[in-house]
């Protein structure tokens, strides 16, 4: 019981300090604060600190080690020093990452929507090309990341407000390959859900089906038991006769 409630504790505290790093992240993207500024940058540096001192941990302690290595793969990505590259706003963008490993932690469940049709890893690659697709974007376009994130998600979605165009040869290519993904992401998201849906009606049918073949073998196992029962006795009177018929001779 102890373990389990240490092991809640430490989900839920991952899962928190991860949507306060992420947030560091976004109100930097937007101006509203300097993440290379004290307090943000011990705030920042102490998250990642964290994270780093619990995969290592983790790693130690695993019994195999390749296995925890591919298992937390995202969780590696994101505790890389991207800042040493000297790369801007992507120096930071990989902590994403961390997002995508919550959600395969959402979508452990291998019954979950996630699961269906493959769309966990289509939502993975969707991320990627959003969050990290929007960071060289920004670059060859010379906009900021945050409109960047913003032409993403509407030609990811098809939507195509045509408030921001690409005007380099690179900003096409980058907006083509979000395109054939925004295509494919949404056509598996509307087959999912359909399936999804479809399989629990059918699921919900079939246990209906079991739950009546249930009764019914109830049923018949009770009237075996009364037929029983009265051959039993039919036996019983028979034998009765027949003594009293000796009985009386």
């Amino acid at each position: 019981m102890l373990k389990k409630r240490l092991h809640r504790v430490y989900v839920f505290g991952d899962f928190t300090l991860t949507l306060f790093w992420i947030a560091l992240f976004i109100l930097s993207l937007s101006g509203m604060i300097n993440i290379d500024q004290v307090p943000y940058v011990y705030l920042d540096q102490g998250i990642l600190l964290i994270f780093t001192v619990s995969y290592i941990i983790g790693f130690i302690r695993a019994p195999k080690k390749r296995k925890y290595i591919l298992d937390n793969i995202f969780n590696l990505l994101a505790i890389i020093p991207l800042n040493l590259l000297n790369i801007g706003i992507l120096s930071r963008a990989n902590r994403i990452f961390r997002i995508i490993n919550l959600l395969a932690k959402l979508g452990q469940n291998k019954n979950s929507i996630l699961y269906r049709n493959g769309f966990i890893y289509a939502l993975y690659a969707s991320a990627c090309i959003v969050f990290v697709g929007s960071g060289f974007y920004s670059i060859v376009e010379n906009i900021s990341y945050v409109d960047s994130i913003w032409f993403s998600i509407v030609t990811m979605t098809t939507v195509g407000y045509g408030d921001i165009v690409p005007q380099t040869p690179w900003g096409r290519v980058i907006a083509a390959v979000t395109m054939m993904f925004g295509i494919g992401f949404i056509g598996m998201l509307t087959s999912t859900i359909t399936n999804y849906f479809k399989d629990k009606q059918t699921k919900q049918r079939d246990d209906q089906s079991d739950l009546e073949e249930q009764e019914q073998q109830s049923e018949l196992h009770r009237l075996s038991e009364q037929v029983a029962e009265l051959t039993q006795i039919v036996q019983q009177l028979s034998e009765q006769l027949d003594a009293e018929k000796k009985h009386l001779k």
